[in-house]
């Protein structure tokens, strides 16, 4: 009996399955990689716009503090990053002394970067969607939205 034919086609479907079953496993890798790089790239970015953000509510504090009555900070912030809409939470400060909380957010992925700032001034409460905003001075309190 000549089995020569058999253990051709034998070893290519062995072949053929092995090589498959590699290709998925590298395939699966590869695609849980790229997610924590784009959740990682997403944070960094929410880190720095909660910076921008942070740093203009600074601003119009110290304005307000030397005598500003009438003060507007405008910001031009991007409305995506990574291609990804974000929101912007303020979460005032529970006590006098306490940091006024920013809280940026993506839902796809799910990324939150909260940022901690400190002001002498009141900070209403707000929540928007990311993009250009207005730090305002009400006169009795800052007032952070969308432009």
């Amino acid at each position: 009996m000549d089995d020569r034919a058999v253990n051709t086609t034998v070893g290519y479907v062995l072949t053929l399955g092995i090589s498959s079953l590699l290709i998925v496993g590298l395939l699966v890798t590869a695609g849980g990689f790229v997610e924590d790089q784009r959740q990682t790239t997403v944070r960094q970015e929410l880190s720095v716009v909660g910076q921008q953000v942070a740093s203009d509510l600074s601003g119009a504090d110290r304005l307000v503090r030397v005598g500003g009555s009438e003060v507007t900070v405008r910001s031009s912030l991007p409305g995506e990053v990574t291609g990804i809409r974000y929101r912007v939470e303020v979460d005032p400060a529970p006590t006098p002394s306490g940091p006024t909380t920013l809280r940026l957010s993506t839902s796809e992925p799910n990324v939150v970067v909260e940022v901690a700032v400190r002001t002498a001034s009141e900070v209403a409460p707000a929540s928007f969607d990311g993009g250009d905003l207005v730090v305002t001075w009400t006169g009795s309190e800052l007032e952070v939205r969308r432009a």
